[in-house]
């Protein structure tokens, strides 16, 4: 009985190595020798194949083994692509600005977004991790990516579809124990129907153990599936702007925004700069604004740029008085002007006009401050060209017409904003500096020996009243009361003559 089961036992044994042979001589047919047993082992990795190393005593042990693995993400994407431009703008474009004097521009920054292109891409990508898990350097790396597909019942078997070389420059050799990840991107156009891709890599080098000489390696599978719907991707959806101003030497430049600023789409921001001369005379200049316009993804850079041009007159020489100040110091008047000349056609000497209340005549409004410029600049001043202009204008007017324009006129109304332009000249409120250092003198000359003063200059020889009302009393101008008696009938007696006492007895 004991011999008939060692005989059952030993046939079983027999049986099942017959079987292991038939199993692994199938596996080496289908699979090319080593290479099969290896796809069957990367089978069961799930992407991850390891070449273990042959012998082969012919080629010694100067060879290394590597072990490789990868990932594929299908992907499927609506891609937009965006360009941008820029324009500056800037009002005013030019100044005169006299030495001390500040003006103000207003900039526009203007972007535009478009769309560049617009496509879908589907495809596959991932990376591919090499490791040298031998004693020596890696030679002759090489990685081929191969993407695959099949579908049944047409095509059953896995299909090459695409051949790619991925690119290994950044690590091309592999020192013992190192390892390195390669990346890869794919793109490629969906074949209809098709539902299950593959990505196959084929990893080789020159220098494996036991295949000296040729390439060999793992070759790492993995399938991937593409995304039901695109993923909209947008390429330089957004841009900044930044502004460099170049402020030329002498002056200020104060913007009231610097930004950078931020565009998701087209659009404008405006702001504006005050630029103030501080030393700058006779000279021109230009004052720069470039706007710097950088996509958010590819950054590349658009400009666009402002100029502003910049005039500098001649710095004012001398200095300027009030009216006041001439009125009441008449021998401080410049050579060639005299207070007892004729004013035009008024009637009266400068110094008499001068003298004038207006009471709403802008004749008068006009000259007071006509007088003080005239003498100014004969003085010294130099006068701006708005002043010079004035001046000149003035000058023809006075020589056509004469005094009694009410300042709420049309024409009234020129006189005083003449006026006014001279008065701030006059103050030293245009560039040339008020005189210091002067004393601006009483109201009228002093009477000699102290005192109240008399009269104005230039009228010290009228008399104090008309003739005849010496007597007159004191009172507000306009509400002199009128003398008792006539001039020349202080004698008149009080009842004409026949007709005394006793008439009509």
């Amino acid at each position: 009985m004991r011999t008939s089961w060692m005989r059952v036992g030993i046939a079983v044994a027999v049986a099942l190595l017959m079987l292991g042979v038939l199993i692994l001589g199938t596996a080496m047919a289908a699979g090319g020798g080593s290479s099969g047993l290896a796809a069957m082992v990367s089978g069961l990795t799930g992407g991850r194949e390891i070449i273990p190393p042959r012998a082969d005593p012919s080629q010694g042990q100067s060879g290394t083994s590597i072990e490789a693995d990868k990932t594929a993400e299908g992907f499927w994407t609506h891609v937009i692509t965006y360009d941008w431009s820029v324009e500056k703008t800037v009002t005013s474009d030019a100044l005169t600005l006299a030495k001390g004097q500040s003006g103000e521009v207003h900039y526009t920054i203007t972007t535009t977004r478009h769309v560049a292109a617009e496509a879908e891409i589907a495809g596959v990508r991932g990376t591919i991790c090499v490791t040298n898990t031998g004693d020596v350097a890696t030679e002759g790396l090489t990685i081929t990516d191969v993407v695959e597909f099949k579908n049944p019942p047409a095509v059953t078997d896995w299909t090459p579809f695409i051949t790619v070389t991925v690119d290994v420059s950044a690590k091309p050799s592999l020192g013992p124990g190192e390892s390195h990840c390669y990346p890869y991107e794919i793109p490629f156009t969906p074949l209809p129907g098709v539902t299950q891709y593959r990505n196959h890599a084929i990893v080789t080098i020159t220098n494996h153990s036991g295949h000296l000489g040729e390439p060999f390696g793992p070759e790492p599978k993995v399938g991937f599936s593409l995304p039901e719907h695109p993923t909209l991707v947008e390429v330089d959806a957004s841009a900044t702007v930044t502004d460099e101003e170049h402020c030329p030497t002498g002056f200020a430049c104060t913007p009231s925004a610097t930004g950078p600023w931020a565009f998701s789409d087209s659009g404008s921001i405006s702001f504006h700069k005050t630029i103030t001369n501080e030393n700058v005379c006779d000279a021109t200049a230009e004052l720069h604004n470039i706007a710097t316009l950088t996509e958010s993804d590819t950054h590349e850079t658009r400009t666009a740029e402002a100029v502003v041009h910049l005039t500098a007159p001649a710095c004012p020489v001398g200095c300027v008085l009030t009216q006041g100040f001439w009125k009441t110091h008449p021998d401080a008047w410049p050579a060639g002007h005299s207070p007892s000349d004729p004013f035009f056609s008024s009637g009266k000497t400068w110094m008499e006009v001068l003298w004038t209340a207006p009471r709403g005549d802008a004749y008068y409004i006009l000259a007071h401050q006509y007088i003080a410029a005239v003498l100014n600049v004969a003085n010294g001043a130099t006068p701006p060209a708005e002043v010079a202009a004035v001046i000149d204008d003035a000058t023809a007017w006075f020589s056509s017409h004469g005094p009694g324009v009410p300042a709420s006129s049309p024409e009234g109304q020129t006189l005083v904003h003449w006026s006014e332009t001279l008065a701030a000249f006059n103050e030293g409120k245009m560039g040339v500096p008020h005189c210091e250092n002067v004393e601006a003198g009483p109201a009228m000359p002093p009477k000699k020996g102290g005192g109240k003063p008399e009269t104005p200059p230039g009228l010290e020889k009228r008399p104090a009243m008309p003739p005849g009302l010496e007597n007159r009393p004191e009172n507000k101008p306009g509400q002199e009361q009128r003398p008792e008696t006539p001039p020349g009938q202080e004698k008149r007696p009080e009842t004409p003559p026949g007709q005394g006492k006793g008439k009509g007895k």
